[in-house]
C-alpha cells in the first residue's frame, strides 16, 4: 500500500478522526475550526458527531462551540433518517405484499441499524426489484401518488433502455426521491453484476417487509457504484461506509475469500481491489485478502491514486477556480462516461447533452 497524502488538509484531523475518533483529545479550537467545515462538506460530520457522542468523557473534553456543532449535525442526521423511514413505511403500505423488494445503499443500512448509518444524509432511496417485477412496482407507485422527476422523452428513454433504474420519482411534499432499480449496473457498462446471486442471497431484514443485499453483495455493490457509476468527486463518504462494511463481514481471511469469490463472480474484481486499497490506505482497514491478481498497472494506479485523492479527500477550496480540482473532475467525468457505455453510444448521448445544454442557454 503507498503513502498517504501527507499534503491533503483531511489528512492532518478529519481522517484521524474516522480511523478513532479519540483522536478529537489532540485537537485545539483551531483545529476543530477546519476540520468540521472538511467534515461538513464530505457529510460525515453527524457520523464524527455520534461517535464522540457514544463516549461522554470525550464529549466533556471538548470546546462548547465544537459541541454546538456536533449536536446540530445528530439533530440534522436525525431528521434525515427519520425521512428516510417515513419514505419506507409509505412505499410499503403502496406496494402489494408479493413483491419482494430490496433496499439499497443508505435505506438498508438505515433499515440494519448499521454504526455507519448514524449521522449520514441520504438525498434518496434505492430500492431493487426483479426485471419481472418492475412494471409491477412502477406502477403501484404511480397509482399511489408519487410522480416522475423526468419528462424529457430523451432522458426517459435513457433510463428506461440503458440505465439499470427507472426516472426518479417522488411523492409530492416528500424529502426524498426514489430510485427504483432492476438490477445494480447499467446494462451498457464495463461491468454488470450478476442479478442471479443478487436476489438467490438477499437477506430478510428484521421487523421489515424489505430485503437487504448478501453482506458481501452490499460491499461489491458499493465498489461498483464508487469506481465505476460515480465521478470520484467528493465520495470520501463510501470509503467510510466500505471501511465499516469490511471490518465486519470480511475481516478474516475465510470471509476475505469468500468476498473475493463473490466479486469474480460479478465481474467486479478491479472495483474491489481500488475499494480494499483506498480504505486501507485512508482509514488502516485491514486488507482481508491479497487482491494481487486484480491490481492495474503501476501507471493506472498512480493516476487513480491522483485523480481520487484530489477529488474525494475534502478540501477548503473552490472546485470551480483550482486547477488541479477541475482538471481531476474533468478526467473523473471522462472516465465514469467511458465505463458505462459503448463508443458509439456515449459519442451520441453527449452529443445530445451538449445540444440540449446549448439551447437551455439560448431560452
Amino acid at each position: 500500500m503507498s503513502k498517504r497524502n501527507a499534503n491533503s488538509p483531511a489528512e492532518k484531523h478529519l481522517l484521524p478522526l474516522l480511523r478513532d475518533v479519540a483522536h478529537a483529545s489532540t485537537m485545539s479550537l483551531e483545529d476543530w475550526d477546519v476540520t468540521i467545515r472538511l467534515a461538513r462538506k464530505a457529510k460525515l460530520l453527524g457520523l464524527i458527531a455520534w461517535r464522540v457522542n457514544e463516549r461522554l468523557p470525550l464529549w466533556e473534553q471538548l470546546p462548547k462551540q465544537v459541541c454546538g456543532h456536533l449536536r446540530s449535525a445528530i439533530n440534522f442526521s436525525n431528521q434525515r433518517t427519520q425521512a428516510v423511514r417515513f419514505e419506507l413505511d409509505a412505499i410499503n403500505k403502496a406496494l402489494p405484499d408479493h413483491l419482494k423488494v430490496i433496499a439499497l445503499k443508505g435505506a438498508a443500512y438505515t433499515l440494519e441499524n448499521r454504526e455507519f448509518s448514524r449521522g449520514r444524509l441520504p438525498n434518496d432511496v434505492d430500492l431493487l426489484v426483479s426485471a419481472s417485477n418492475l412494471k409491477e412496482t412502477e406502477e403501484a407507485l404511480l397509482a399511489g401518488g408519487w410522480e416522475t422527476q423526468v419528462v424529457d422523452a430523451y432522458d426517459q428513454n435513457y433510463y428506461r433502455n440503458w440505465s439499470h433504474e427507472l426516472p426518479p420519482m417522488r411523492y409530492p411534499g416528500h424529502a426524498l426521491e426514489v430510485d427504483l432499480h432492476h438490477t445494480i449496473t447499467p446494462p451498457t457498462s464495463r461491468v454488470r453484476a450478476n442479478t442471479e446471486i443478487l436476489f438467490k442471497d438477499m437477506k430478510p431484514i428484521a421487523n421489515s417487509r424489505y430485503f437487504a443485499l448478501h453482506p458481501h453483495d452490499q460491499i461489491i455493490h458499493a465498489s461498483i457504484h464508487l469506481f465505476q457509476d460515480s465521478e470520484l468527486m467528493g465520495r470520501l463518504r463510501d470509503i467510510v461506509d466500505l471501511d465499516a462494511m469490511i471490518r465486519a463481514s470480511a475481516i478474516d481471511p475465510v470471509g476475505g475469500n469468500e468476498l473475493l469469490m463473490r466479486a469474480k463472480h460479478h465481474g467486479a474484481e478491479r472495483h474491489l481491489w481500488y475499494a480494499m486499497y483506498f480504505c486501507h490506505k485512508w482509514l488502516n482497514t485491514p486488507v482481508p485478502v491479497e487482491t494481487e491478481a486484480s491490481q492495474p498497472s503501476r501507471l493506472t494506479r498512480t493516476l487513480m491514486d491522483a485523480i481520487f485523492s484530489t477529488g474525494s479527500l475534502p478540501a477548503i477550496q473552490n472546485e470551480k477556480t483550482n486547477p488541479t480540482l477541475v482538471a481531476a473532475s474533468i478526467i473523473g467525468s471522462l472516465r465514469y462516461h467511458w465505463l458505462r457505455m459503448p463508443q458509439k453510444m456515449l459519442a451520441r448521448h453527449l452529443g445530445h447533452k451538449c445540444l440540449q445544454g446549448f439551447s437551455r442557454r439560448l431560452s
